[in-house]
């Protein structure tokens, strides 16, 4: 999509996604105080579409920052001096972090790929769960 053809429309959006709020984003970007004239700016799909495409935008350039921190973390371990105190606890402090932003990574990417589990119909919870279910008592 790309920047909005509207100046205020684009600095409206890139203000919203820094977390500004509607009114905030709306005086941000230029406009004079109106009641209701940034929701209704907000509620715009033009906007709507390009605050999501720069959300999406962002949550990449995240991930891709602590993929690349990881690397840097355990570059610096694998550079530290292991002959003495202070380098062992370098490298030690620097793996541990690594560590730590790895499994925040992998929870993140299982977070955003679980699905919610679909609903049982009645008959179905009837065959599994109801009175003539396997192993159900008499």
């Amino acid at each position: 999509m790309g920047d909005l053809e509207n100046p205020g429309w684009e600095a409206f959006a890139q203000a919203r996604v820094q977390g500004q709020t509607m009114t905030e984003a709306y005086l941000t970007a230029g406009y004079k105080p109106s009641r209701g004239a940034a929701s209704r700016l907000n509620a715009k799909p033009p906007v709507r579409a390009r605050i999501g495409e720069l959300l999406i935008q962002r949550e990449a350039l995240r991930k891709a920052r602590l993929e690349e921190t990881i690397v840097a973390l355990v570059a610096m371990a694998d550079r530290a001096d292991l002959t003495n105190g202070a380098g062992l606890k370098e490298a030690r402090a620097a793996r541990l972090e690594a560590h730590r932003l790895c499994a925040l990574l992998t929870q993140r990417r299982e977070t955003e790929a679980w699905t919610p589990p679909r609903e049982m119909t009645e008959a179905e919870w009837d065959a599994k769960y109801g009175p003539d279910a396997p192993g159900s008592r008499p």
